[in-house]
């Protein structure tokens, strides 16, 4: 039936894939850093605590610029610093992403356009692996602090495997940029 090469390297890639699953697994709940020495953040749209976040980041430093990458088409500053005290210049809309690769992708134009060596990059917690991957490789000279965003841990039942999977094709998505760069 199955030679003993085919079932050694499937019990391999099986373990490499555990293995895998449970080191993205705990990096979700990592705690955030400190972060008031950056004066730059990107934000990647979806959940609306991550918008909440990084304006609340802004009101603490004057100097503060934000991108906010995949805003959907038709959004205006208006609804997205609503009754905040934060001067429209300082914000970024970005709408060309519509993926992380995306983001990334949008996001390296702004930080090279404007010659920022680091950025706090806010996110939920189970997004945060996948995007570093793709954000530190697209930006290998950029310092990325990593802001996580405790996220209702309500998911559906397959959903920590779903991103995993998206996280393993983060990978390849890697290759991409470097292909393009």
């Amino acid at each position: 039936m199955f030679s003993l090469k085919s079932i050694i390297l499937i019990s391999i890639l099986l373990m490499l894939y555990i293995v895998s699953f449970l080191d993205f697994i705990k990096y979700i709940d990592k705690e955030n850093l400190n972060y008031t020495d950056s004066n730059t953040i990107v934000v990647l749209t979806g959940n609306s605590g991550r918008l909440n976040a990084a304006i609340d980041l802004m009101l603490l430093n004057t100097d503060t610029r934000l991108l906010i990458t995949g805003v959907a088409k038709g959004v205006k500053y208006s609804e997205i610093i609503k009754n905040k005290n934060i001067d429209k210049e300082r914000i970024i809309l970005g709408y060309k992403a519509q993926s992380t690769l995306g983001n990334v992708i949008e996001t390296k134009i702004w930080i090279q356009k404007n010659n920022f060596k680091d950025f706090i990059l806010i996110t939920d917690d189970w997004h945060m692996q996948r995007a570093l991957v793709l954000f530190k490789n697209a930006m290998p000279n950029i310092t990325i602090f990593p802001y996580r965003l405790k996220s209702n841990k309500n998911f559906r039942k397959n959903f920590y495997f779903e991103e995993h999977l998206k996280y393993l094709i983060s990978h390849i998505q890697v290759i991409y940029l470097w292909i393009i760069n």
